[in-house]
């Protein structure tokens, strides 16, 4: 949901919280000052538990320069980009074969491409700014699918982009250090395709 639909919600609601207090108001002088508490703060609630779940589905987004699909920047990750670029020209259907080993981060999440389209896929739940073109993102994980709202496990990234080229570490996992294979660099072999996660 984006935020202006969230603030457009929480706004409605808290309109329709005002109209209740003014009748509550209303109901005041013709009823106990006990009762009408009651009735105006079970009102408030109800009114305020329906902003809060707009909020809570307020997804998080991925920096705009983090945003593509990263390939490793050695000769194999470069013939790789040359290859997935000329199957998408050709409109291959097999094209998303060559992302295996490839970054992709799109506006709503990453994805560790893995063969058959597997892999980690993680979803942010809050992005950190550690400075100009470096960030953290804790995030749920989903393994070899994408995380579920309840369940996956949970990982934390450090991402940067230093000279157009990407590092990500995965710093935890699950609690747990992450491995060190992970802080590899990477180069942007193209933008995500439009659709590509459903968005």
């Amino acid at each position: 949901m984006d935020r202006s639909l969230v603030r457009n919600r929480f706004a409605e609601q808290l309109a329709f919280a005002l109209d209740l207090r003014i009748v509550s108001v209303n109901l005041m002088a013709s009823t106990s000052g006990v009762k009408w508490m009651l009735r105006f703060a079970v009102l408030m609630l109800a009114g305020l538990a329906g902003a809060g779940s707009a909020f809570a589905q307020s997804p998080v987004a991925v920096p705009a320069q983090l945003r593509g699909i990263w390939m490793q920047d050695n000769g194999a990750g470069h013939s790789q980009c040359r290859d997935y670029l000329s199957a998408v020209r050709k409109k291959d259907e097999t094209a998303r074969n060559h992302l295996v080993g490839a970054e992709v981060i799109g506006a709503r999440g990453l994805h560790s491409y893995a063969e058959y389209g597997e892999g980690n896929f993680y979803r942010p739940l809050r992005v950190t700014a550690l400075g100009k073109q470096s960030w953290r993102i804790k995030t749920l994980v989903g393994f070899d699918g994408p995380p579920e709202a309840n369940s996956g496990g949970r990982a934390t990234l450090a991402l940067s982009v230093m000279a157009g080229k990407l590092r990500l570490k995965v710093e935890t996992i699950n609690g747990r250090p992450g491995n060190g294979s992970d802080n590899k660099r990477y180069f942007r072999c193209s933008s995500v395709p439009a659709g590509m996660y459903g968005v």
